[in-house]
């Protein structure tokens, strides 16, 4: 009796780590770098260019996008998250590209707190991300919700964002680089 319940804990670890490591291996094949398919995305007003970078190291997830607007016109946003499903990471940020020519600002304590993880055996990055905003009428939390789903085949990959202060959902479309 003893020996069937060491024996099934142990099969319970080995199918346990071969889930997480095909998990790591399909999360892998997200990174690198990608390249917003303007025509086929949401709006990005005003930036007409962006390219999202992908760093996958164990557990932890860096997220680089990089926006253009014009020849003279740039700017970046680096986020960093452990993809536990549980931890929140806090990351400075100086304003919020997406709505900074809405007179829009970064408040509260300039950070975004954001927590992500795995789903679909490693083919969906969730994240959500929690801020605040200032404007005329004082500070507002924003909650935004992201998925990165890889297609099948691995060469797109389509960002679903929700936020708190939009009606309807954000799609945007990247290719490989």
């Amino acid at each position: 009796m003893k020996f069937r319940h060491l024996f099934l804990a142990c099969l319970g670890l080995v199918l346990g780590s071969g889930f997480s490591l095909r998990a790591d291996a399909v999360s892998a094949q997200l990174a690198g770098k990608w390249t917003l398919d303007v025509a086929r995305s949401t709006p990005i007003r005003p930036w007409d260019r962006e390219s999202l970078t992908i760093t996958v190291t164990g557990d932890i997830t860096v997220l680089t996008r990089n926006l253009a607007w014009g020849a003279d016109r740039k700017a970046s946003d680096v986020t960093t998250v452990k993809t536990d499903g549980k931890t929140v990471t806090a990351g400075p940020v100086g304003y919020w590209l997406d709505t900074w020519y809405t007179n829009v600002y970064i408040g509260g304590d300039h950070q975004k707190h954001v927590k992500g993880e795995w789903l679909d055996a490693g083919r969906v990055l969730k994240l959500e991300t929690n801020l605040f905003i200032e404007a005329q009428q004082g500070d507002h939390a924003v909650h935004i919700y992201d998925e990165y789903r890889l297609s099948a085949d691995g060469k797109t990959l389509k960002l679903y964002e929700l936020r708190s202060t939009r009606d309807e959902a954000l799609v945007y479309l990247f290719t490989r680089a």
